[in-house]
Parts: C-alpha cells; structure tokens; sequence
C-alpha cells in the first residue's frame, strides 16, 4: 500500500527530552489507521493491543468492528466514554472474563444487554453507568454476578430507585466510592446502605440531587467510619439546621477531607 495513504498525524512535540517512545509513536500511527487494517490488528500481541484499545477509546473510536479485532481474553480494563455503546457491543465484552474495570457512561445498552454481560464478569471492580436508561434489574444483576465491586458509578441513571440499591447496598462487601446522584434513591436506600457489609469501607459518598432524601437520612452517616468525601448538593429536602445536627458522630467529621453541598 502507498504511503501517501497513511495518517502520520503525530505530534511535533516527539522530539528532545520529552520525546515519545518508538513504541508510543508506532502505535499512534497503526490507532490512526487501524480501521483499515482490522485482519492485521487481530494479530497483534496483547501489550500492544491494551494501547491501542487505550488510544482508541480516548478518542470515542471504538467501534464494533475495531473493539472485535482489538479485545483479547486478558484485557482488565476498559473505557468506552465517547463510544456508542448498544447491546451488540455488549456482547463483544461476554470474552472479558478477567474485565476488572468498565466504563460505559452515556451507552445505550438495554437492561436486558447488562444483566446478560454481567454474569461474564466476575473480577469486575469498577464500574461506570452513568447517564444509562437501564433500571433496578440491572443493579440486582450486577450484585449478584459482581461481588468484587469497589467503585459504582450510577449517578444520572433516573430509573434507578430504592430497590435495586437496596440489594446493591445489602449485599456487596467492598464498596469504596458509590455515586448514586440524580437517582429515586430515598431515606431508607441510605439507611440500608448504612447496615450493610459495606459500611465500615465506604470512602465517597456522592447523593447529588436525590429529590426524596430528607434531613433525616442524616443520621445515618455514623454508620460509616472511614468516609472522608461526601456530596449532596441540589438535594432541597435537605434543611441546613437539621442535616448538621444529625452530625452525632464527631470522629466521623474530622474525617471528612471533602464535603460539597448546596441547601435552597
């Protein structure tokens, strides 16, 4: 093939002391063309396959066609932000079975297309739905095929409400940092969070516009020790006073390195 037919679309900044290493440079140049050369991409070594798949997914280029040619059975990490991600992409991902970080904010996977995917994921730790249309099945889905699960993201998920998060929260021993903003999760989804095996490790804590918590669900922040970043701003059940006075646990708030919240 003629060179002239090649994208070299590299940086001039690859030269002097912060030059870029051959192996970055090639792999830029094959991501830039590698919608032509899916057959060769299949072959190529795992290491280098991770780049591109890394390179790729930053630019939202992450097709059906290419993640096929590119996935490779010991891939462990995986962002499609910017990807148009539908069921059929999905079930690419069913292979992944050592998958321990997802990211698929914004996808336009079916509730039906996750709860299938799970299962084939049972080292997944991280994992972002953010801005998904998928409901409470998926969370149930997700707990019981996921226990290994440190990081959620479901913040922007409308159909998400307080009973899928109260298996999600019963049942997984591991959650570190849980955004669950701008869902239906209410008073008593925080109250079963606060019971459950998880409480002793949660770190973050995002509630962001969950239009049913009241000042009281406050109280229920003594359940977890180790929290030092918390936010619930946009929350207009949430009165000043009484949130603060719910506060009955002083270790907790000296804790706390990070709270953002706003009250109308």
């Amino acid at each position: 093939m003629a060179v002239s037919k090649y994208n070299y679309d590299i940086p001039y900044k690859c030269r002097g002391q912060n030059a870029e290493s051959l192996f970055t440079l090639c792999t830029r140049v094959v991501a830039l063309n590698i919608v032509s050369h899916l057959v060769v991409a299949q072959s190529l070594p795992g290491n280098v396959k991770n780049v591109l798949v890394t390179l790729l997914g930053r630019r939202g280029l992450l097709t059906g066609p290419v993640l096929r040619s590119l996935i490779h059975v010991d891939l462990k990490s995986l962002d499609l932000t910017g990807s148009k991600v539908r069921d059929s992409t999905v079930r690419i991902l069913q292979s992944l079975t050592k998958l321990s970080s997802l990211l698929i904010p914004g996808n336009e996977v079916s509730t039906l297309g996750l709860v299938q995917l799970f299962p084939y994921l049972p080292h997944l730790e991280e994992l972002d739905l953010s801005n998904s249309k998928v409901d409470d099945e998926v969370l149930i889905s997700l707990t019981n095929s996921c226990p290994k699960l440190r990081v959620i993201i479901l913040r922007k998920c409308p159909s998400f409400t307080d009973r899928g998060f109260k298996f999600l929260a019963t049942e997984l021993y591991n959650i570190l940092v849980l955004d669950v903003g701008y869902t239906k999760v209410t008073d008593d989804g925080l109250a079963a969070l606060s019971r459950g095996p998880s409480r002793h490790k949660l770190k973050e804590l995002n509630i962001d516009g969950c239009q049913q918590l009241t000042s009281s669900c406050g109280s229920h922040l003594d359940a977890f020790p180790s929290i030092s970043e918390l936010s619930f701003n946009n929350c207009p059940l949430l009165l000043a006073n009484e949130w603060f006075l719910s506060f009955s646990c002083d270790k907790m708030k000296t804790k706390l390195k990070n709270i953002s919240f706003t009250i109308e």
